[in-house]
């Protein structure tokens, strides 16, 4: 799950600075040799990259790799809130407590409320 969302901030990256280099996708695709729609599933996240595509990358746009890297925050919140989701799957709990608790988790916080 974790590299799912890595490739997918990825993706938001790669859109951004291929806006910000005022690239089209089909002209971001010709220069790197993919075709649009893998550029179009690359910035959706859902077309994993080799890693010297990553280079291709920032050469085409005109930045450093690293610019194009998921932060390490992002990585580490995902991760946590992901191994909190599997805990859940264990615990027997009903459907209606499952959904409050889903939602302290995406959250991040818990609040207090009044006893009903």
């Amino acid at each position: 799950m974790i590299k799912k969302s890595i490739y997918i901030e990825f993706g938001k990256k790669l859109e951004a600075a291929r806006n910000k280099a005022e690239l089209t996708q089909e002209a971001l695709a010709k220069r790197v040799g993919l075709s649009r729609t893998s550029i179009t599933n690359i910035e959706k996240g859902r077309q994993r990259i080799p890693f010297h595509m990553l280079y291709l990358f920032a050469d085409a746009l005109g930045v450093l790799p690293k610019d194009l890297m998921p932060e390490k925050k992002i990585e580490s919140e995902q991760m946590e809130y992901e191994f909190n989701m599997e805990l859940l799957k264990g615990i027997n709990i009903e459907e209606k407590s499952l959904g409050w608790v889903k939602r302290v988790i995406e959250s991040g916080k818990i609040k207090e409320t009044d006893n009903e």
